[in-house]
């Protein structure tokens, strides 16, 4: 079922009757680069601990290294993973007032709908390198729901909650003051 249209820019979900708002192109790619900043700043963290630990214990700087490495590989997974499952968002949505939804209930998605994004998020960059975000973002221009690739597949949403506005009536042939 189509969520009805209620102007130009905000959608009722018939199930539930919430009313929402899709967040833009521009929207989600500052949201993106405060979560790209906040990577990189856990990353450099990661790295620092690794070095630090290295210094502190000399004869295990091989296993030391490897554990580095693999929390800075963990650590993209780990933070979108964690942060939509918990609380529906990463900080950097947090900061556009967006939020990842389920398309058909508009509550948070289950696990396996978050894990098959992400996948296909990195699998594009992967395939397409520094190309991806370029598709993306002309992607999600045209799109009639602005979902990119990996929310089509995925079955999300990215939205801004917005709350119903009371229904006015004209009383007598007289507008309604808004």
């Amino acid at each position: 079922m189509e969520d009805r249209r209620i102007n130009h820019r905000t959608y009722e979900h018939p199930a539930s009757g919430q009313h929402y708002q899709l967040v833009g192109v521009l929207d989600r790619g500052a949201g993106a680069l405060l979560d790209f900043f906040l990577l990189v700043i856990l990353g450099v963290a990661v790295i620092l601990a690794a070095v630090l630990l290295m210094r502190v214990t000399a004869d295990s700087s091989a296993l030391l290294a490897l554990l580095s490495e693999l929390s800075l590989l963990l650590l993209g997974p780990l933070y979108f993973l964690l942060c939509w499952y918990r609380w529906g968002k990463t900080p950097g949505m947090r900061a556009v007032d967006a939020e990842l939804v389920d398309r058909r209930t508009l509550a948070r998605p289950v696990w396996w709908r978050l894990v098959l994004r992400y996948l296909v998020f990195v699998a594009l960059c992967v395939v397409l390198g520094g190309y991806a975000i370029l598709l993306l973002a002309v992607w999600m221009s045209v799109d009639k729901r602005r979902q990119g690739p990996h929310d089509r597949l995925a079955g999300t949403l990215v939205i801004l909650r917005v709350p119903a506005q009371p229904q006015t009536q004209a009383v007598d042939g007289l507008k309604p003051v808004a």
